[in-house]
């Protein structure tokens, strides 16, 4: 009788630990009554996804998420595991969406099914997608602005600091007492019997005299405009013409000269005409000299007559 008793108690609390691991693993989300096949998914980012998360074809659980692991050496480094009963086979081409149930971010998986008629077998790797929610668009969208106003804030922060220094600077002073000394004097010039009052006045006195001269001027005017239709009369194409003959003759005499053809060529380059020169004027310093000298050989006159040498 106490055999029985013992082994009332191992059974009840054999069925009490079954109910109570089944019921934990149904809290999760996992049906351990079920049988199951596992595939796996690759994702860049989790995005919050959890262990236990449901796995969803058309709105319908089919199994859930087994695990989330980081794989750290791996280009795409996360690495989701999913357990689907095997009353839903998930044909080849499906992908796996990683998605949000809620505005409040939880994250599920939702399967895409394909028509291949291929089925995925246990432990098969499944396309991924990852479709973000309006809050994560949002986010991804606001952060660029955010860091912008947040760049901005600094800069200004930066400016107003430099205005700050550059109004409490030396330099700045000095300025804005120039600036009112400048001031003053233009209030001081603007005022009755200043200078540039009286410079406005007397603009203004020459031109009320223009206006009362308007048909002299008028007059200037027409008078300009008749030596102006005279000269047009003359004629400037054929003075210009005159004017391109007679520089093309003087550069042909520059060439002349410049080559020693021609007379004044000649006269430039030749050293004959120099030595000419030269011996002309040696003879007449010489010539000179001689008259200063012996006078007396060149000039002869006697106030009596004849000289003593015509005598003898």
């Amino acid at each position: 009788m106490k055999f029985r008793s013992e082994v009332k108690i191992g059974i009840i609390g054999i069925v009490t630990l079954a109910v109570l691991i089944w019921g934990i693993n149904y809290l999760k989300g996992r049906n351990i009554l079920k049988s199951t096949y596992t595939l796996h998914a690759f994702y860049n980012d989790a995005n919050g996804l959890e262990s236990s998360a449901p796995v969803l074809i058309n709105g319908v659980k089919i199994g859930f998420v087994q695990e989330v692991n980081f794989l750290q050496d791996e280009e795409i480094p996360i690495e989701v595991v999913l357990s689907i009963e095997e009353a839903y086979p998930i044909r080849e081409g499906s992908r796996a969406v990683l998605h949000s149930t809620n505005l409040l971010g939880t994250k599920a998986i939702r399967i895409e099914t394909s028509l291949n008629k291929q089925i995925h077998q246990d432990n098969d790797t499944i396309s991924t997608q990852v479709e973000y929610d309006m809050l994560s668009t949002l986010q991804a969208q606001l952060m660029p602005a955010i860091k912008q106003i947040s760049d901005l804030a600094v800069s200004l922060d930066t400016l107003a600091h430099g205005l700050d220094e550059l109004v409490d600077s030396e330099t700045t002073r000095q300025t804005m007492d120039h600036l009112s000394g400048i001031s003053k004097s233009l209030n001081t010039s603007l005022s009755d019997g200043g200078s540039l009052n009286q410079s406005f006045r007397n603009l203004e006195s020459f031109s009320a005299m223009l206006s009362g001269q308007e048909e002299d001027v008028a007059s200037i005017t027409r008078h300009l405009n008749s030596i102006s239709q005279s000269i047009d009369s003359v004629g400037f194409s054929r003075l210009t013409d005159e004017l391109r003959a007679v520089t093309h003759q003087f550069n042909l005499l520059l060439e002349q000269v410049n080559s020693g053809e021609g007379s004044a060529g000649k006269f430039i380059y030749t050293d004959s005409l120099y030595l000419n020169l030269d011996l002309l004027i040696s003879d007449l310093d010489k010539l000179i000299k001689d008259l200063n000298e012996n006078p007396q050989d060149f000039v002869q006159f006697s106030l009596f007559g004849n000289s003593q040498k015509e005598k003898k």
